[in-house]
């Protein structure tokens, strides 16, 4: 990916917004949203040292799987890096070195993840230290191969038991967006969110050089207790970055901060790290996370730009 998409991806990634529950909880001054359906489950796991070879469809590359991440609403995220060429077909997500693999999951009577498109995950042990992980992959000759290994639970970054981080770790879908430019009269608003549109706005308004070589949508973007955000595009790919919490969310409406850090921070780029604010509405009215970021125009003049995106 080139850098001016990964660029705008974190930018608009950060945006997002959030809807609450009832309207007791706007009495009660606690906005509080119904518990995703595996919020016990969510975990990230680290296999490096324990990496297992993986065969990626439609590559000739070879893989090994270095992380596993489970979210509290079903989503799994699988992190592929390359061993040698990277020569990937895949309409995956992908870049020069890694690729994500990433679904949906359900879990059934015996305790064990069913990781759709990917095979089969049990989970044991986990607890202070390692926790071992067993994973049944599918061949393509319809047999299967399993292998155990342990693995580390790396250190969430966030706050777990507050309910603003409950509220937060969800999958969101945006409603609209809406970018304004310092000293630009005109705002650009839209349906959705298409990284092209806004990039050319910002572009012909603060006359960025950067160029969007890639077409991408984002349909939802998924926070996870793990510390973990995701973006999952039209096309069936995926970005991910870090967050945590700078002010958790207080009041009602509840507005607090959240700090981020992109995968690829060293870009120099005011919004791929930083600090963006959040305001969780009451149900019926669309919640918003706005980010604040600079650029500079032709003249050398610095632009201030807010994205806000509304989330149902």
């Amino acid at each position: 990916m080139k850098k001016s998409f990964l660029i705008l991806a974190a930018l608009v990634l950060t945006a997002i917004g959030f809807t609450a529950c009832s309207s007791e909880d706007e009495k009660s001054g606690t906005i509080e949203l119904p518990a995703q359906p595996y919020k016990a489950d969510a975990v990230r796991l680290d296999f490096q040292g324990n990496e297992i070879s993986y065969k990626l469809d439609g590559s000739e590359a070879q893989y090994k799987i270095t992380e596993l991440e489970l979210t509290e609403s079903g989503y799994y995220f699988v992190r592929l890096e390359k061993h040698l060429t990277f020569e990937s077909k895949v309409t995956r997500a992908e870049d020069n070195d890694y690729v994500y693999l990433f679904g949906m999951y359900t879990k059934d009577a015996d305790g064990n993840y069913k990781l759709e498109g990917f095979g089969v995950v049990s989970i044991t042990n986990l607890g202070g230290g390692k926790a071992t992980v067993k994973i049944t992959l599918q061949n393509t000759d319809g047999s299967s191969v399993s292998v155990s290994v342990n693995v580390t639970p790396p250190a969430n970054n966030v706050n777990e038991g507050s309910t603003p981080t409950e509220n937060l770790c969800k999958a969101w879908k945006i409603k609209n967006t809406r970018v304004e430019i310092s000293g630009v009269k005109a705002f650009y608003q839209e349906d959705g969110c298409d990284i092209n549109s806004i990039f050319d706005y910002i572009k012909q308004h603060a006359n960025l050089t950067d160029e969007l070589s890639v077409n991408q949508k984002i349909e939802s973007i998924i926070f996870s207790k793990n510390g973990t955000f995701s973006l999952v595009y039209a096309n069936g790919k995926t970005d991910r970055a870090e967050w945590q919490w700078d002010k958790p969310a207080t009041g009602n409406p509840a507005v607090g901060t959240l700090k981020y850090t992109w995968e690829f921070g060293d870009m120099g780029y005011s919004f791929v790290d930083g600090t963006a604010s959040v305001t969780i509405q009451p149900v019926g009215t669309p919640s918003q996370l706005r980010l604040y970021g600079t650029a500079k125009n032709g003249k050398g003049e610095t632009k201030k730009v807010t994205i806000t995106v509304n989330m149902i």
